[in-house]
């Protein structure tokens, strides 16, 4: 091959006939062939006759041995064309070099093909390793390496660096090939049939695609289905939809789509969640029921068509059934209770918030089915009373989580049996359970050191001797929310201050006989300064701008409410902002009044008094 430059002429001409005929590229030049400056142009020219005739360019096949060695002493011309606009010598050379080796590199699998069949006889057309080279070769080996010079990237996957096209700046490397030499042929070849990306993640295997797509979410996985079919195969394989959550689509989720949904996941399918899909009515349950048997996890909130025909198929199918969820089904009766019972044994959590139908015959069928049971939300069932609650203490000793928020009928008697019958207990919810004294506190103490969430608001009985007696025993309390318990003093502060070291949230609005001092006690203990983030003080008309000085020795505070605090003023917020400055102050001040009107003349009594 021959390199020609404006001050050298380097001849680089192999001539062993082996390392040609072996598919060896003589047209990368290293760097150092090429001069300072100029352009070098790289030209594919045959011989001088037929029988110096490179392969490419004649691709008819010789079945002698002269032909073979003829094939053999071919000579492939390459011209590589480089403007150099910054006189940038080493970028330069590094680009030469880079180029050259990619050409070589896909050249090499080009003329692979000829060479092999000028050694064989009978050759295939649409093979490339035994077949002749054609023109649509030719232009795929010249897209190829525009794309690889364009992407700045080798075929082996390594980067130019820095002679890269980054490095280079104005620098433009126009590759050539001449195809006019070369005879067309109408012959299909694999690089010409179909994409590299194609074909390079179709040589991944199956199991690899499907992990990969497993990470993806709904949207994502039915944007890959349409690219092409061999994605629409792996991205509605059923074991990408193990976890489905369509809340984000309630409003246009029907029936139709989950039945569809149901028959493609099958056996799959173990998590989903309908929260919110209205349209969603018993027939599409009993589909989803009878094609996904494996289903572990089920969110049915809010979905208001649903009705105890759906928990029947339910139970009857999903026998792994683990976690339920009825939020605001208000067509829910006891009956979806006992059917989940009898066919769901597994069953460690289950939510019947506002599901006003509930009562304590299904609390207890609950209770007496699925001994594992870890959660239990009835949250706004005004029916499920100590009957129920003392049913949940004797049959379900793991209990970890209780909501009764609104239960009002339950009393300090089952909320004791709960404390001795549950050790495990750690989050609490008696929220507007106005009729709980200090008794169910001390038995919390006394019971669940494990307790580290207390949600009490509206318990108005509670004061500081049921607190105190949490704060001595429960060590891992992190969250507490006391609203509205108007009866506790700055004496259940200094409790909880020296007694629960973890306390991360502290809600005390409506707590009007908390002051100043009670603030400095929270302030001064160890988990203010460790890790108390949220403080409530909402209307605690007793707070004054002390509490907010008291207050900058918590570190890591992120929120503080301060509405209706009358006598916290803005001046003594922006200096805790100085102090703090990523904590968030949600505080309101009533408008000024108005000043009195001094000018003109202002009737002591209105027009309707005057006239009177």
């Amino acid at each position: 091959m021959f390199i020609r430059n404006q001050h050298t002429l380097l001849d680089t001409t192999s001539s062993s006939s082996s390392s040609t005929s072996s598919g060896g590229v003589v047209g990368s030049a290293s760097s150092s062939s090429i001069g300072e400056s100029g352009s070098a142009e790289l030209l594919c020219s045959s011989g001088s006759g037929p029988s110096a005739a490179c392969d490419d360019c004649n691709p008819t096949t010789s079945n002698n041995e002269t032909g073979n060695n003829n094939n053999a002493k071919k000579n492939l011309n390459l011209s590589l064309t480089l403007n150099n606009n910054n006189n940038n010598n080493n970028n330069n050379k590094k680009l030469i070099s880079s180029i050259g080796g990619i050409g070589g590199s896909i050249w090499r699998s080009v003329t692979s093909a000829s060479t092999t069949s000028s050694s064989t006889s009978s050759a295939s057309p649409t093979s490339l390793s035994t077949g002749s080279t054609s023109s649509a070769t030719v232009e795929r080996s010249k897209h190829l390496l525009k794309t690889v010079y364009s992407s700045g990237a080798s075929l082996d996957g390594t980067f130019f660096g820095s002679g890269g096209r980054d490095s280079v700046g104005d620098n433009s490397a126009i590759i050539k090939m001449d195809e006019d030499s070369m005879e067309e042929e109408a012959s299909n070849t694999f690089l010409s049939s179909a994409d590299p990306d194609d074909e390079l993640i179709k040589k991944l295997p199956k199991e690899i695609l499907l992990r990969i797509f497993s990470y993806l979410d709904v949207v994502s996985l039915c944007r890959c289905a349409q690219v092409s079919k061999y994605w629409n195969v792996l991205a509605l394989d059923g074991s990408s939809w193990q976890k489905i959550n369509l809340f984000d689509f309630q409003r246009d989720i029907e029936g139709k789509v989950i039945e569809k949904i149901s028959k493609r996941c099958g056996g799959f399918l173990k998590f989903l969640s309908l929260r919110g899909c209205q349209s969603i009515g018993d027939q599409s349950i009993r589909t989803l029921a009878k094609h996904c048997p494996n289903i572990e996890h089920l969110d049915l909130s809010e979905c208001k068509k649903i009705t105890d025909v759906s928990t029947q198929s339910i139970s009857r199918y999903c026998a792994k059934l683990t976690s339920i969820n009825l939020d605001s089904c208000s067509n829910i009766t006891d009956n979806s209770l006992k059917y989940i019972s009898d066919g769901c044994r597994f069953l460690m959590e289950i939510n019947v918030s506002w599901c006003h139908l509930i009562s304590e015959n299904g609390v207890e069928a609950v209770a007496r089915g699925c001994p594992k049971l870890r959660k239990f939300c009835s949250k706004g069932c005004k029916q499920v009373n100590d009957n129920a609650i003392t049913c949940l203490a004797q049959y379900c000793p793991y209990l970890m989580v209780l909501n009764l928020h609104s239960c009002e009928s339950v009393s300090d008697s089952s909320i004791r049996q709960i404390a001795s019958n549950c050790p495990k207990l750690q989050k609490l919810c008696v929220s507007k359970c106005a009729e709980l004294t200090d008794l169910s506190l001390m038995a919390l103490s006394q019971n669940n050191p494990l307790l580290n969430t207390l949600e009490v608001s509206g318990c108005r009985n509670f004061t500081d001797v049921g607190f105190q007696a949490l704060g001595r025993n429960c060590k891992y309390l992190e969250r507490m929310d006391l609203e509205e318990c108007n009866q506790i003093t700055d004496l259940t502060l200094a409790h909880l201050a020296t007694g629960c070291p973890s306390l991360e949230k502290l809600t005390l609005s409506h707590c009007e006989l908390i002051t100043d001092d009670g603030i400095r006690q929270l302030a001064a203990g160890s988990c203010a300064a460790e890790s108390l983030s949220v403080l409530e003080l909402d209307n605690c008309p007793l707070i004054t701008d002390r509490t907010l000085e008291y207050l900058v020795s918590c570190h890591n505070l992120q929120s503080i409410e301060l509405f209706d605090c009358q006598m916290i003023t803005r001046a003594a917020i922006r200096k805790l902002k100085n102090h703090l400055p990523n904590i968030k102050v949600h505080a309101y001040f009533a408008p000024v009044t108005p000043p009195p009107v001094t000018t003109g003349h202002r009737p002591r009594y209105c027009r309707c008094c005057e006239i009177l």
